[in-house]
């Protein structure tokens, strides 16, 4: 199974704009091999916070333009704003040429950037199969919360996907938390980031999408600006390291895992 992470950059509120380049870019390379794809989150309009309700309602259009894209070979893992009953999340999405098999909303919003201010929190964690490979979705700010890793650990996750927003100034965060996730639950996990976030005030550079497998080697390890990164995984590592070392086994035996999961 192929990784692919779309580095690439997002411009704040232009969602034609953001949308042709990733969906142009995801054109060339979709229904190749069996692909897991990654986008950066929110990647269709930044987070332009006053008109989240705004692009929420494109948000259909673009996940249905994914699925016919995307083919029989790919699954796309894309972030946009959703909303449900006067409630805004940050939602990420698991596509395929199916359409959609599996979302998840973001449970922990960055405050700093008055994200909680904007977004409901979600509650739930999802894994998804893809051609007998378990995805789990989480966002971001979330490397920072061993526990969610655990839960989609125990969920079945073999791999977890991690759209990112994330500041090039705070990479060596990015880089050591997310190799900590998959050491601590020995599986890969593979965080995509977009090149720069452009805005009204200014352009942030961000970069460094990563990729670590179970033992915590380093399969994508970009660098800053454009790009599709990508590795190969293979799930049996997952199988196997844990046997070697049975770390998450006895930490199962010894804590309770008592959320509501969505598989």
């Amino acid at each position: 199974m192929k990784v692919d992470v779309y580095q690439l950059p997002v411009v704040l509120s232009d969602f034609e704009r953001n949308k042709k380049k990733f969906l142009d870019k995801l054109a060339q390379r979709a229904d190749k091999e069996d692909t897991i794809a990654i986008f950066p989150e929110m990647w269709g309009c930044g987070f332009d916070y006053k008109n989240l309700s705004v692009f929420a309602e494109k948000t259909t259009e673009v996940l249905n333009e994914i699925s016919e894209i995307a083919g029989e070979n790919t699954l796309v893992i894309t972030t946009h704003p959703e909303t449900n009953q006067n409630k805004v999340f940050n939602t990420v999405y698991a596509v395929t040429n199916k359409g959609v098999i599996g979302k998840y909303r973001k449970n922990f919003l960055f405050a700093p950037t008055g994200e909680d201010k904007y977004f409901d929190t979600g509650s739930d964690i999802c894994v998804v199969d893809f051609k007998g490979v378990k995805v789990g979705l989480l966002l971001c700010y979330e490397i920072r919360f061993p526990e969610l890793f655990r839960l989609t650990t125990s969920a079945g996750a073999d791999i977890i996907a991690i759209p990112a927003v994330w500041p090039e100034m705070k990479r060596e965060h990015w880089q050591t938390l997310t190799r900590a996730r998959a050491v601590e639950n020995q599986l890969f996990v593979a965080g995509c980031n977009c090149s720069v976030m452009h805005t009204t005030k200014k352009d942030m550079a961000c970069g460094y999408s990563i990729a670590y497998d179970p033992w915590g080697g380093m399969l994508i390890n970009s660098e800053p600006g454009e790009g599709v990164y990508t590795c190969e995984i293979d799930i049996s590592q997952v199988r196997e390291i844990r046997e070697k070392i049975p770390s998450l086994n006895d930490a199962q035996g010894a804590f309770e895992i008592n959320r509501k999961i969505i598989t």
